[in-house]
């Protein structure tokens, strides 16, 4: 029986799946309610004895935000952990709890493993997916296979550059992707919450519709760019603000469409994700048995 805990958004999720990696099983929290590491290992040691009913584990997969360092299992830098410390052994540590192998990924990356094995990129061999939410993320899958680089920090889309001096980034740097199309970039922008202007958008408000056209067309640059520097058979888009699929994909493929250089042969489909909330469970299950 494998495990996979989701670390990513508000929530924590903790699921238990056969070795063919269906989920049978799950428990979620959320993560304000952890003020200390310790309360979210012995949290999850619990849930995991409840949903196997006693069970020994053959494996568990973590997907977590922020860099990553897997080798370690350790947590560098997440910055939306209530009860984060600067390299955090969180492999270790639960392993140590639960007696059980325990393998820490990013948790884009996880979602992108998700995506590929289950999902809307089943079957390719390069595919980059990306989580298009308050903030921006992505994983990288080539020729079959996670890529995490050298450092486990490839995949972060949303801090490459895309307009030059632009705002200022949570992470240091300015004009990354996620300032600008992200929905925290959107809300900085426009006062408003992304939701709402997405909302407005969909029922007509111009103002609204040229600021989602905005972003989604610098999403659809930065398309351009993985595109050049990938050549991925599928770009996987998910996360909050898919739910206006329709509306965004005009100007989330216009950059494509228009591009001289990514020639139709060669120009990624782009396409949205299938596995909704389940996706970074479903990645940590996989990747708890692909490191058995």
């Amino acid at each position: 029986m494998l495990g996979g805990i989701d670390l990513g958004g508000t929530q924590v999720r903790v699921a238990v799946a056969r070795s063919d990696c269906r989920i049978e099983a799950g428990l979620r929290t959320q993560t304000h309610n952890f003020k200390r590491p310790e309360e979210f290992v012995e949290w999850c040691a619990r849930a995991f004895d409840r949903l196997t009913h006693g069970r020994r584990l053959d494996g568990v997969g973590i997907g977590a935000p922020g860099p990553c360092d897997p080798t370690r299992g350790m947590l560098l830098n997440p910055p939306n952990l209530g009860f984060w410390k600067e390299n955090l052994p969180l492999g270790p540590m639960l392993a140590a709890r639960i007696e059980a192998p325990v393998y820490l990924e990013n948790d884009a990356n996880l979602a992108a493993l998700g995506e590929h094995r289950r999902g809307a990129g089943r079957g390719v061999r390069n595919l980059v997916y990306i989580t298009w939410s308050t903030g921006i993320g992505s994983g990288i899958i080539i020729e079959g296979r996670l890529y995490s680089g050298s450092h486990g920090t490839a995949g972060e889309l949303g801090h490459t550059i895309v307009v030059p001096d632009g705002p200022l980034c949570g992470c240091g740097q300015h004009g990354c992707l996620e300032a600008v199309a992200a929905g925290s970039g959107i809300e900085r922008t426009t006062g408003r919450p992304a939701v709402e202007v997405f909302q407005a958008a969909a029922q007509g408000d111009r103002q609204a519709r040229a600021q989602v056209a905005g972003a989604a067309r610098t999403m659809g640059v930065a398309l351009v760019n993985l595109a050049n520097l990938l050549d991925p058979d599928v770009i996987v888009i998910g996360g909050g603000l898919t739910k206006s699929w329709r509306l965004v994909l005009p100007d989330l493929v216009a950059p494509l469409k228009e591009s001289p250089f990514v020639k139709p042969y060669r120009r990624p489909k782009v396409v949205r994700a299938r596995l909704g909330q389940r996706v970074g469970l479903v990645g940590a299950v996989e990747w708890a048995r692909e490191n058995l």
